[in-house]
């Protein structure tokens, strides 16, 4: 390290001394480090260089220097902003030192923290160490309650729904700890015939319902809806008719909503059930938290981190500031006294880390972990006169264990009022690349891995994503044609797997639901084990749907999904005249879709979609599923067109059935999933005008056996005669730079193991 003059003098009350050595200093760093927008390097920081340092052993009345380093990263913020008049040119550098540091409130930034495009400000590790920012609490003072138990007391009024033991996350008891109960029927106590707030349930399961149950207010009921988990409140439970009451009410719908028959459910944080090393019960009248140590765990060997801060990281209006190499970790959310009634996304809940109007902001290298909802999410516009090309991005990062979602780009659709969003307030260029994203829906299960809500401009990555519960990649969020803002929304080069994993229903790896809109596209992703829960629907590869218009699909690869391997939704209402331009669905590999390769549903009166120069490729199911119907006339082109495709039924001797292709008549919208059929050669198909140039062959892949999954085309392979262009799925997914890696994570809710041979 070279050396120079002290390199934190942060207070004012040194007049002109401070100003001449803040000048010297500047002149000193310079030579250290000449970047004035971002880290040059990608990766952790490895520069020792600081203006101020921060270690736990430090002092908030020390002068932040590498000896005498602050005791909190706030001290630091307001340091910087002393220094900030009389700095110009060069990087300003905060280091932190390794540790944990425990937030006594939300690290918060206004524009006043911010640097400029010639003055950035820079917040990273310090070389070689991983400082945690938290905003938990270390809980000690535990005792040995019994053999198999341990006890603390906290203070009245600390109460919270998660835990995490050792770096990893703790769940509270459930009366079925590997499996579901069932619901039988749904029923009102008002006599509603539009809400329910009863069930009834199947088996009376050793402890899955038990008559009494302790603190029964703080018992959870979660309810596994079509593309939503509510977590209800109980107000009663009866074991001689095998009813439950909650304290809330939900929309009664025998498909999507309501209590569902069929359907799973759960009770969580049951006292009576705590019987399972690992799990833990607080009980609120009492404080006394009560924690069962797994194998291994002793009291003097174990850090218990219960949140207590719902945000680690705000900031409004920040400019030309980056985090890198650090940890965000434990924040807290709970469900509402009156219960959490979810919805898509489960975009209800808070993220750990908000930034709102931002400009110029990088988090590089950063991991985000153990959240109560989303990871991190960024909202409002920034100022892109003038600033980078993205104004907020979130780069060879990590997000794991997530309550909820990972990343969060702005939210739902707001049609009307006097906060009704147009294309210049909402969120807009933002870069979210070359992450590893893993471990979500630990608590709300239907959060998305990344959900890009009513934004445009942003460019998704080069991630790779896994174990979610739900959806990997989704854009847009507003249902029908019009009243969406998602443009140019690229999702390309991302590897995407083992999501759904058997726990909800309609999800796909990349969901779109952008409306009428241009500029949108899926390219190069790698999709693969995408899982619904079983007896429903859902589990596609790639999603389009509720009415979103001229997406692009190319160059994508996708096998092994429990649905269809595609799926495109239209919506029942008319559209704006002129119609909008179709999705094009061009140059994919489609493998081993369970349920069929291409499923359509809500039927359109113009062209909605194109498909050509396709791969499909299958063994279960059919080609089509859903509607597909064309107004009434024998020739469909002007509403879905199939051309110069290669389709080959792995099971079949020769590839071709002997009907595979259908038509469907009139059907109302999400009136089912498959209407009456028509079935048809592939003859008479082709001589009623459809998929002119495709035919029925072995498109020869290297290898497709599940497992090994080769989708290498042979050199012979007849899918270049319909005009396939091969492309390298080996691209998809992170980097070589990418160095950052996730745990394991345990499972939240009772996942299926999918076999092969089951897609």
């Amino acid at each position: 390290m070279k050396t120079c003059i002290p390199h934190a003098l942060s207070s004012l009350r040194f007049g002109i001394l401070f100003a001449i050595v803040a000048l010297i200093h500047s002149a000193c760093a310079q030579n250290e480090n000449t970047n004035t927008q971002a880290p040059a390097a990608i990766g952790p920081n490895t520069s020792t260089v600081g203006d101020f340092y921060v270690a736990t052993n430090g002092s908030d009345a020390a002068p932040g220097t590498l000896a005498q380093p602050f005791r909190t990263v706030g001290r630091a913020r307001l340091a910087v902003e002393a220094l900030k008049p009389h700095v110009s040119g060069r990087t300003i550098t905060v280091l932190i030192r390794n540790g944990v540091y425990y937030l006594p409130s939300t690290w918060t930034f206004t524009q006043n923290d911010s640097g400029t495009a010639t003055t950035p400000i820079h917040y990273a590790n310090y070389p070689g160490e991983a400082p945690v920012i938290s905003g938990g609490q270390h809980l000690t003072g535990w005792k040995q309650a019994t053999a198999s138990s341990w006890e603390t007391t906290l203070p009245v009024g600390n109460y919270f729904t998660q835990l995490w033991v050792n770096g990893a996350r703790r769940y509270r008891p459930r009366t079925t700890p590997s499996g579901y109960l069932r619901i039988t029927g749904e029923y009102s106590t008002t006599g509603s015939t539009t809400t329910v707030n009863e069930l009834s349930y199947s088996t009376k399961v050793v402890g899955g319902v038990p008559a009494k149950m302790a603190n029964l207010g703080d018992v959870e009921l979660i309810d596994f809806q079509a593309w939503s988990v509510p977590h209800l409140r109980v107000a009663s439970v009866n074991t001689t008719t095998q009813r439950i009451v909650s304290t809330g009410t939900l929309t009664r719908d025998s498909f999507f909503h309501g209590f569902i028959p069929g359907r799973p459910f759960l009770l969580e944080n049951v006292k009576e059930a705590l019987k399972v090393a690992g799990q833990f019960y607080l009980d609120r009248p009492t404080g006394v938290l009560t924690y069962l140590p797994k194998s291994g765990e002793t009291l003097t060997n174990t850090t218990i981190v219960a949140p207590r801060l719902a945000k680690i990281l705000t900031a409004t209006n920040l400019r030309y500031v980056t985090f890198q190499g650090i940890t965000f970790a434990h924040s807290d959310w709970q469900v509402p006294k009156g219960g959490y009634y979810s919805g898509q996304a489960d975009n209800g809940t808070p993220a750990a880390m908000t930034l709102t109007n931002s400009t110029g902001v990088v988090f590089e290298s950063d991991t985000v972990e153990h959240t109560g909802g989303y990871g991190i999410e960024f909202l409002g516009t920034g100022v892109a006169a003038g600033a980078p090309q993205y104004l907020v991005q979130f780069k060879d990062g990590l997000i794991t264990d997530t309550g909820a979602g990972g990343i969060r780009v702005g939210g739902m659709g707001v049609c009307s009022g006097a906060g009704a969003h147009t294309d210049a307030n909402v969120p807009q260029h933002i870069y979210i690349g070359n992450n590893l994203i893993t471990g979500g829906g630990r608590v709300a299960v239907v959060g998305f891995a990344i959900l890009v809500g009513d934004a445009h401009n942003v460019l998704v990555e080069h991630n790779e994503i896994y174990d979610f519960y739900n959806t990997g990649v989704g854009v847009g969020f507003n249902w029908g044609y019009v009243c969406n803002f998602a443009h140019d929304d690229v999702v390309q080069f991302n590897h995407i797997y083992n999501v759904g994993q058997g726990v909800t229903s309609d999800l796909g790896a990349v969901y779109y639901l952008s409306g009428i809109n241009t500029g949108n596209k899926i390219l190069n992703n790698k999709v693969h084990d995408i899982v619904h829960m079983p007896g429903t629907y859902g589990g596609w590869g790639l999603y389009v749907d509720a009415g979103a218009a001229d997406v692009l699909v190319e160059n994508n690869l996708v096998y092994r999904t429990t649905d269809a391997s595609f799926h495109d939704n239209s919506w029942g209402a008319a559209p704006p005249n002129p119609p909008p331009l179709p999705d094009q669905f061009i140059n994919n590999i489609l493998a081993y879709g369970a349920m069929g390769i291409m499923d359509r549903h809500n039927d359109t009166s113009f062209l909605n979609i194109v498909l050509e120069r396709n791969i499909f490729y299958y063994d279960k199911g059919a080609i089509q599923y859903g509607y597909w119907y064309c107004e009434g006339k024998t020739i469909c082109t002007s509403y879905f067109q199939l051309n110069n495709n290669i389709y080959y039924d792995k099971a079949l001797v020769g590839g071709e059935p002997s009907q595979p292709f259908f038509k469907t008549p009139k059907f109302p919208m999400n009136g089912g999933q498959q209407p009456p059929i028509t079935r048809l050669t592939f003859q008479q198909w082709q001589a009623q005008g459809e998929d002119k140039g495709s035919l029925f062959a072995n498109p020869l892949f290297v290898n497709p056996t599940p497992g090994v999954d080769n989708y290498t085309l042979q050199s012979n392979s007849p899918a270049f005669n319909v005009g396939f262009v091969p492309f390298n799925p080996a691209l998809a997914g992170r980097l070589s730079t990418a160095t950052l890696k996730a745990p394991v994570n345990a499972p939240a809710y009772p996942t299926v193991t999918t076999a092969f041979s089951s897609f």
